[in-house]
């Protein structure tokens, strides 16, 4: 009962977090921040010593995001809901499993929010990469790109992945190991959605804090 209460507590102050966050943005506050970012990852991949690693991490980058998008997410949360759902070990069905597909609609929800209200334009076109396959996808679909929607799936999914997985892995080895590919998978789609042009920082920092919100309280 101890540690939900302590869960409960992060996650209403990582809520706490992002409203505040969310009206720094809307304010303009980190616009320079965000340019520059942007600028320092583009150019420090581009400029890499080995053009195939350059065009290597792009390619990379642009197959990453897919897996975060709202169609393999959705699929996500369905393989995680069975798994939390179904004790094949006792033969029971486990409630809380139902958490996880209303904790993603509400993240889904907090996105659409984030996105009608805090109105933050997404990077120009000239900082986006290869603009004739992702333009028409990635850019003019969304006119207000706060808080990012694949970093705040990123996040969640990592959760709620992180919590079955120590309920059912005694080994602290392979716990550990898991558990540094999430957070992994969860920086690269960020850095992935800066670098490709998608989204800004700020965009990232509000969707992981609010995916991650909503994400405790599956757990």
């Amino acid at each position: 009962m101890r540690k939900r209460l302590i869960v409960v507590f992060i996650s209403g102050l990582l809520f706490v977090c992002f409203f505040l966050f969310s009206r720094s943005v809307r304010s303009g506050r980190w616009n320079g921040a965000d340019f520059a970012v942007t600028v320092k990852i583009q150019e420090r991949i581009d400029k890499a010593s080995q053009l195939r690693t350059s065009a290597f991490l792009g390619d990379l980058m642009e197959g990453s995001v897919i897996l975060v998008s709202p169609a393999v997410s959705t699929v996500a949360v369905l393989l995680l809901t069975a798994v939390a759902s179904f004790d094949l070990k006792n033969r029971r069905l486990r409630w809380r499993g139902v958490l996880i597909p209303l904790a993603f609609a509400i993240l889904v929800l907090a996105e659409v929010y984030g996105k009608t209200v805090v109105h933050h334009p997404a990077p120009p076109f000239f900082m986006i990469k290869n603009p004739t396959t992702h333009f028409p996808s990635f850019y003019v679909n969304e006119e207000f790109s706060y808080p990012s929607g694949h970093a705040a799936r990123a996040a969640f999914l990592a959760l709620v992945a992180a919590g079955l997985l120590l309920r059912r892995t005694r080994v602290r080895l392979r716990t550990i190991i898991l558990l540094v590919i999430l957070t992994s998978m969860v920086l690269f789609i960020g850095i992935s959605k800066i670098y490709l042009g998608h989204h800004w920082a700020s965009d990232i920092f509000g969707g992981v804090m609010v995916g991650s919100a909503i994400g405790l309280l599956v757990l």
